[in-house]
């Protein structure tokens, strides 16, 4: 391995360990909140990244890079618009939509719920809704083989009596490895991103609850040139994500994967993907253990 590889390597592992020790100070301090706060930036954005089991952090090179990866961003060609629908688990309505051009990005993620209280004799009373939403905007930039980004994100929810806001953001890191000689591995790519290392919601009634910090590497790579795989492991909650795309003819493509959690709950993905010029479906499935299945669809389109 020649002196010129080397540095580029101590680089790409220098650029990671930067983001992870940036992270640190945030994921040291427990939530105070074991349920969970802002559950919409722990869900995804686009179908294309939920059919290969949200293993998208060494990828991120489209419109979707704003929710998984913003350093993705300069990985952006044209410009991209991408959208998701799904009724999630047959309790609400989810939302997303970005629009990315190279080295910018902004995105909106929504999650809508009615509920209807009966009584003991299963006769339907009063309704009242919830909702979360999330509006998020960031920038990259490219420095040599690797890139930087961050993203800054305004989240609200309302619920009936108690109204809530809050300001996060995130940091990523994304670089490409250099091609190893004699070792035919195709393009390899790392990435990491710490995702709402900082704030707190604050609502109506006075109460506070700080964000969930998390924190996710991620590994891409090409063994064959119309298949791409990855790999990523979210720290904070110890779970795997694992997710492959092969490219049928390039205007089709199929994908799979899986989330594995430590408690055992495995649940497998899987998705297509259609394009015709500039337009683009992407549709993803996701299996459950004890709630019902999920499907996603999304509508994108680069110009």
């Amino acid at each position: 391995m020649n002196r010129k590889l080397t540095k580029r390597l101590v680089m790409v592992v220098l650029m990671v360990m930067a983001v992870a020790l940036f992270a640190q100070t945030a994921l040291a301090a427990p939530a105070e909140n074991p349920v969970g706060t802002a559950v919409i930036f722990d869900i995804g954005m686009g179908a294309r990244a939920l059919g290969m089991g949200g293993a998208f952090v060494a990828i991120a090179d489209d419109a979707n890079a704003i929710y998984y990866n913003p350093a993705g961003l300069t990985y952006v060609e044209g410009r991209d618009v991408t959208s998701l629908y799904s009724s999630l688990l047959g309790a609400g309505n989810y939302l997303g939509a970005g629009y990315a051009q190279k080295n910018l990005g902004v995105g909106v993620v929504s999650l809508m719920s009615t509920v209807t209280e009966r009584d003991e004799y299963g006769n339907p009373g009063n309704s009242f809704g919830y909702r979360e939403s999330g509006l998020m905007g960031g920038y990259a930039g490219k420095f040599g083989m690797f890139s930087l980004g961050g993203s800054v994100k305004l989240y609200s929810q309302a619920a009936p009596g108690n109204k809530g806001f809050g300001i996060t953001a995130d940091i990523g890191a994304l670089g490409d490895l250099p091609s190893i000689e004699g070792l035919k591995m195709g393009e390899i790519r790392v990435g990491a991103v710490a995702r709402n290392f900082i704030g707190a919601v604050k609502y109506e009634s006075g109460h506070s609850d700080p964000f969930d910090p998390v924190f996710v590497m991620g590994l891409s790579m090409k063994p064959i040139e119309k298949l791409t795989v990855a790999l990523d492991f979210n720290i904070t909650n110890t779970t795997g994500h694992v997710g492959a795309e092969y490219l049928i003819i390039p205007e089709v493509a199929v994908r799979a994967g899986g989330i594995f959690t430590e408690n055992g709950n495995t649940r497998l993905t899987a998705g297509a993907g259609f394009s015709y010029q500039d337009f683009r479906v992407d549709y993803a499935y996701q299996t459950h253990q004890a709630l019902p299945d999920s499907h996603w669809l999304s509508l994108g389109i680069s110009f």
